[in-house]
């Protein structure tokens, strides 16, 4: 469903990905991994097309997308829900919801609109209670399920998620690791998980791709990842 093929990025004249290459399955969970700095945040905005890739090759579901714009990706099934959230702050969040539905490629109808919302509700309880309070002044973990929440509307192929447990009290991380796992069961779509965190990841992902100075340095099965590569790559 998604292979990149030597991607290379720069800031101005800093080069901060390496000829990065790896393949998601679709229904697939994978973790991208690595210290602060090493490039895992970039690579999500080259996906989502926010940082154009100034070589190497980029497929989804079958097209090459290399050269196209981030609303087209969106169109083509790819959700982002960035470490900021990046929740509309003066709009309520039934509104905000309601942005992530629009985006949607197909052309639902209202019993599709109903049984999406309802989806969403059951997922996350909380948001039905707040559904008319403005975006900015949530917390952070409402925030951060207002925010899959509205990915998940669109309807997407592959959700990418950074670090979205960064911040966030204890009970929303474990309901959002429930999620997760729920999405990862149902296949319904491919998962690329950004997380620091060892356990958590070990827990969701099915395989696990590794970033050092912009590199991807080693990628396999999650269950395969050694002591060695914890200390040298990864934070438990």
């Amino acid at each position: 469903m998604l292979e990149l093929k030597n991607i290379n990025a720069y800031y101005g004249e800093s080069h901060i990905l390496r000829n990065v290459s790896f393949t998601i399955d679709p229904g697939e969970v994978v973790c991208l991994m690595g210290r602060n700095g090493v490039g895992k945040t970039t690579t999500l905005k080259v996906l989502t097309g926010l940082l154009p890739a100034r070589s190497g090759q980029m497929m989804f579901d079958g097209a090459d997308v290399t050269k196209e714009p981030t609303d087209r990706r969106a169109r083509r099934g790819l959700a982002y829900v960035p470490q900021g959230r990046e929740i509309l702050p003066h709009l309520t969040v039934r509104e905000n919801l309601q942005i992530g539905f629009w985006a949607r490629s197909d052309k639902p109808n209202g019993t599709v609109e109903k049984n999406a919302f309802d989806e969403v509700y059951q997922l996350f309880p909380k948001l039905t209670q707040i559904l008319g309070r403005p975006g900015g002044v949530l917390s952070g973990g409402e925030q951060q399920q207002l925010a899959i929440g509205r990915a998940i509307l669109s309807n997407p192929k592959l959700l990418l998620l950074d670090e979205p447990t960064e911040g966030i009290q204890p009970s929303i991380v474990d309901q959002i690791e429930d999620v997760i796992i729920g999405f990862k069961n149902s296949k319904r779509f491919g998962i690329l998980l950004v997380e620091q965190g060892l356990h958590f990841a070990a827990r969701l992902a099915e395989k696990y791709v590794v970033m050092a100075k912009g590199a991807v340095v080693v990628s396999g099965k999650s269950n395969e990842l050694s002591a060695e590569m914890v200390k040298q790559h990864l934070t438990v």
